[in-house]
């Protein structure tokens, strides 16, 4: 069914953590990505061909390439101590799978083995921080009660929603599988650029208001760009009380900067990048050692590398 249209949240409502899981992982022991993917364009995108694709990937390692990108994730990985600081070896981690689809010949695939979550931390998932008021806060918005009862059970467990997203990114057509909670009201769909974009939701404290404003915000308008993603929802909780609620579409963001140097021109310098990157994989895996072969894009040390395995 579809994704539910957003709602505003009543003020003043008092919110329960909730268990807040990591993004499930695209390419994992019981599931596979191509496989997924085939099945879902097979039922839903009748008609449509992924003949003249090049590359087709999820949007959680499409953000994960972003931020190597614009440096978030190296300077994650150095605090968490995954690179040559003090003599040590750097760790090498599998980021992504690259393989190849029977129905798109001349395209790679790309999914995530591994997440990468700024908050988490460590290095790992196994210390992620699972208690969280975005839980509640997706359900208030989706026109749903807030999940009541033990810490323990307080849990999504509605299935997942995800949308096939087609575009130009460069020289490259780009077939992206992203994840929605809810979408924009149809009501707003003429003031949006597409009808149906989604809504991007989380909470944030008090003190941490403020912080889509930093330095990383043309990387988040990147984001809602790739993403398809028309308006950005924070509630903003203090002390288990909603006291505000942030909504902002794309041309709110880009009326913080503008000009010159605007805020739409950086962020199309960093989706820049991001094709480059894709450009250069897809060349990789195209060189005859690379054939009949799956290839993982590893971290390492500040660079991303290419591990070959044997079919």
């Amino acid at each position: 069914y579809d994704a539910p249209e957003y709602r505003p949240p009543p003020p003043k409502l008092q919110l329960a953590k909730g268990l807040k899981m990591p993004p499930l992982l695209d390419q994992c022991p019981g599931r596979s990505f191509t496989a997924d993917l085939q099945s879902q364009v097979a039922e839903f995108g009748k008609g449509f061909s992924m003949e003249n694709v090049d590359v087709v990937i999820s949007f959680q390692a499409l953000c994960t390439m972003l931020a190597f990108v614009d440096g978030t994730l190296t300077e994650d990985m150095r605090a968490k101590g995954l690179n040559t600081r003090r003599g040590n070896e750097p760790q090498r981690v599998d980021l992504f799978r690259v393989g190849r689809l029977p129905d798109a010949p001349d395209a790679i695939s790309i999914g995530t083995v591994w997440n990468w979550v700024p908050e988490n931390a460590t290095a790992g998932s196994a210390n992620f921080n699972k208690r969280s008021y975005d839980v509640n806060f997706q359900y208030v918005v989706t026109g749903r009660e807030t999940i009541g009862g033990p810490p323990s059970i307080r849990e999504v467990n509605d299935p997942d929603h995800y949308r096939i997203l087609c575009y130009s990114l460069g020289d490259l057509n780009v077939l992206v599988r992203a994840p929605l909670a809810c979408t924009m009201p149809t009501i707003d769909d003429s003031c949006m650029p597409n009808p149906g974009m989604a809504v991007q939701c989380s909470t944030a404290n008090e003190r941490d208001a403020g912080d889509l404003w930093g330095q990383n915000l043309a990387s988040k308008f990147a984001e809602m760009k790739l993403g398809d993603v028309g308006m950005i929802v924070r509630g903003i909780v203090d002390k288990g009380f909603l006291i505000d609620v942030q909504e902002l579409t794309q041309e709110d963001l880009k009326l913080d900067r503008f000009g010159k140097d605007s805020l739409e021109e950086e962020a199309e310098v960093l989706t820049g990048r991001v094709a480059g990157l894709l450009k250069r994989i897809k060349d990789v895996a195209g060189c005859p050692g690379c054939a009949d072969r799956v290839l993982y894009l590893q971290y390492c040390d500040g660079e991303l590398r290419d591990r070959k395995s044997v079919v």
